[in-house]
């Protein structure tokens, strides 16, 4: 039984439908100085064109973050995690952003078995830790309706996690993945 909240964001976990699943990531540019922590496990968006932190309901999601590399004085330095404020160069941000990819996530609360498949919910937006890089998100079975950030389709299948645990661990799908409100402009000929 899961007796501990324990909010470590999104992990990749399988890739829905036919094809390989390569958990592979995309480079993206984050701001110089842009004045925020992002973990790795927390949504992101874009901005202009840089990587954000997600941190509203309403925002479409690019994907999750899982590191970066950037050069502070010409020093390349990986990281889990973008320290807020980091005035840096040649930043590469690496973002799993394939809309079919899955996610393990803890829950704040109990998820039900009539939650699958049927309700969306919204994100618990937890700080992170500095220490390990790791995001504080989770997913907020409390928010149960048809709009969302995520769709829990499946409990996570290992010892001492249940339907109906007080922190349950959920496989998750992205549901206002950027992706899928592209719209095109129209033009009259």
């Amino acid at each position: 039984m899961s007796t501990t909240k324990a909010l470590d964001g999104l992990r990749p976990y399988r890739k829905r439908g036919a094809g390989a699943n390569t958990s592979g990531t995309n480079v993206y540019s984050i701001a110089s100085g842009y004045a925020a922590n992002i973990f790795s496990g927390d949504l992101v968006k874009t901005t202009v064109g840089n990587i954000n932190v997600y941190a509203a309901t309403t925002e479409k999601v690019l994907g999750v973050f899982a590191g970066v590399k950037y050069d502070v004085n010409g020093t390349p330095t990986w990281s889990k995690y973008w320290p807020s404020g980091t005035s840096a160069s040649n930043i590469e941000a690496y973002i799993y952003d394939d809309e079919r990819q899955t996610y393990a996530i803890n829950a704040d609360a109990p998820v039900t078995a009539g939650d699958l498949n049927t309700f969306a919910m919204a994100v618990t937006l937890g700080a992170g830790s500095t220490v390990t890089g790791r995001s504080g998100f989770g997913i907020e079975p409390s928010t149960r309706a048809s709009t969302g950030a995520l769709v829990p389709i499946a409990i996570i299948k290992e010892p001492g996690n249940s339907i109906g645990d007080a922190f349950t661990k959920v496989e998750v799908r992205l549901l206002t993945h950027a992706d899928a409100y592209v719209t095109v402009a129209l033009s009259a000929t």
